[in-house]
């Protein structure tokens, strides 16, 4: 048996199961927006927006779920389809790959430091999503690599 076939084996495998955990994670990162949103009273923060910005932030909010959703779901339900080789699949891992690194480097360059830094709860939650979002950037663009080298 071919070495190398096992471990192509192996390592399909464990993307599948890592996208299967990343899709899980996406899936509950959408739900918790509900949590988020009462505890950042985005509520009364939009009813100070002039009307049509009220209305944008809530149809964003709403998209930002939405997107997180149809991210999380193949993910988690149809992993295969992230290593099947397709110029689909090509153009779908690097999308995603760029969006969570775009989403890493906003963590860092957009928002402020003093957002969350000297803030025990701010700066915990500031490290886990710098951890998700670059562990997604590196899941989804391996698979981009792994599309791109027909693995």
């Amino acid at each position: 048996m071919d070495p190398r076939f096992s471990t192509d084996i192996i390592m399909n495998e464990l993307l599948m199961i890592l996208l299967r955990i990343a899709g899980a994670g996406l899936l509950a990162l959408a739900l918790l927006h509900f949590p988020i949103s009462k505890s950042l009273a985005w509520k009364s923060e939009a009813a100070r927006m002039s009307p049509v910005n009220e209305s944008i932030f809530h149809v964003h909010a709403i998209f930002i779920c939405v997107v997180l959703l149809m991210m999380g779901a193949p993910c988690l339900f149809e992993p295969a389809i992230f290593l099947e080789q397709s110029r689909g699949a090509r153009w779908l891992t690097i999308s995603f790959s760029i969006f969570w690194g775009l989403r890493f480097y906003f963590q860092w360059f957009v928002y402020k430091r003093e957002f969350w830094q000297g803030k025990k709860r701010e700066t915990v939650i500031h490290w886990i999503c710098n951890f998700a979002w670059l562990a997604l950037t590196i899941l989804f663009g391996y698979c981009a690599y792994h599309q791109s080298i027909g693995i």
